[in-house]
């Protein structure tokens, strides 16, 4: 039986199923194409008996803020598809999301001694090791919008009090995925960093890790930045080039570097892979077209005559690919002890209450201008 506590939450909504009599819908949101349809769900909280076996060593939270990443907009998208005119008997009237949430420990079980009730955490989304015996690794929820977790007591970390609620709703991901791509590449002070798609969450994760040990950094980006953005990621230096540009040998003030982290590996490799120096890296964790609807006309294709010439300027300068998926637990740990709101230099775009739940999800994927997470707030 539920515990009595209800909770208002965004959903997506099957409106095939659900209409504005049951609950309050939200302005519809497009989504590559697609009208992504919202409200406001009221759910109660789950019942969890600390005392049960199953539940030893799991904890329930109580979400109070969260946030989506890219990752989460293909699932979005699948789900929406989904629901389009979806009225079977296996059709699901709701669907919930996100990824990066910060939330209090309500409830825990008989074994978990390293949480109190109460205790802020985050998600640990360490991989590619289990973090305890037939615990999956990686990312550990895509339904932070539903906002009661009964989750593990691996899968979560504490925060300081000095971490905010805004911040912390948009940290795991980023922070230990920018941790172990620092940490993979080995950059030292004397290397020349390159930092590519710079207004992603994720590169601007990578230049706070990369000004905190000083490395001589540039920014690469299509989109024109304010002063003040211009100061945030100061000394950084800021390089522009034009968005689809088929070509950067024609950039030849752009320089080479010796290693060049990227989001985005299905734009930029091919390209990236003729700014490096001899022995040179280039890491890479994610590529942007992970749904047929996100392609865009300015996404030249990669054809194999540059990819036989990209191998072979590859081997000759004996260069490295390296893939990179999250981190580990240590990462984040890490991330977590070099955390200075003082001079943490990824913004907030902006925060949402729930009632502006379709604001959110607009400005978290159809705002190029955005700089920094936009967060929904519960409490």
């Amino acid at each position: 039986m539920p515990g009595g506590t209800k909770m208002k939450t965004l959903s997506l909504i099957n409106t095939n199923l659900v209409s504005d009599s049951d609950i309050q819908l939200l302005s519809p949101v497009n989504l590559a194409g697609t009208d992504l349809h919202l409200g406001i769900v009221e759910v109660d909280e789950p019942h969890f008996d600390p005392n049960h076996e199953d539940n030893r060593n799991f904890v329930l939270v109580k979400v109070d803020a969260f946030s989506c990443n890219y990752r989460d907009k293909a699932l979005i998208l699948k789900s929406a598809l989904k629901m389009a005119g979806s009225t079977g008997v296996d059709s699901l009237p709701f669907a919930f999301f996100g990824s990066d949430f910060v939330g209090r420990i309500i409830k825990k079980g008989t074994d978990v001694d390293h949480f109190d009730i109460g205790d802020r955490v985050i998600p640990d989304c360490a991989y590619p090791e289990p973090p305890f015996p037939s615990v999956a690794p990686g990312v550990v929820t895509n339904e932070a919008s539903k906002g009661w977790l009964r989750l593990h007591k691996s899968k979560l970390i504490g925060i300081p009090d000095f971490m905010d609620d805004e911040i912390a709703a948009s940290y795991s991901i980023g922070g230990q995925t920018s941790t172990s791509m620092i940490r993979k590449t080995g950059v030292q002070k004397g290397e020349k960093a390159l930092v590519l798609s710079s207004r992603s969450n994720t590169s601007m994760f990578i230049l706070n890790g990369l000004i905190s040990k000083g490395i001589e950094t540039t920014a690469l980006t299509t989109s024109d930045w304010s002063e003040d953005e211009k100061r945030l990621i100061s000394p950084t230096r800021l390089f522009k080039i034009e968005r689809g540009a088929a070509d950067w040998s024609e950039y030849s003030d752009l320089g080479k570097f010796d290693v060049i982290f990227d989001p985005y590996f299905d734009l930029h490799l091919i390209n990236a892979i003729d700014l490096l120096e001899q022995g040179g890296r280039y890491i890479t964790c994610g590529y942007k077209n992970q749904h047929p609807h996100f392609v865009e006309a300015s996404d030249r294709k990669t054809d194999s005559e540059r990819i036989h010439k990209s191998m072979l300027t590859l081997t000759i300068n004996n260069l490295s690919i390296i893939g990179n998926c999250i981190g580990t637990s240590d990462d984040l740990n890490k991330s977590i002890e070099k955390f200075d709101p003082n001079k943490f230099i990824v913004p907030v775009d902006n925060t949402y209450s729930i009632e502006n739940g379709d604001k959110f999800i607009d400005r978290t994927y159809n705002r190029n201008t955005r700089l920094g997470k936009a967060v929904l707030i519960y409490r």
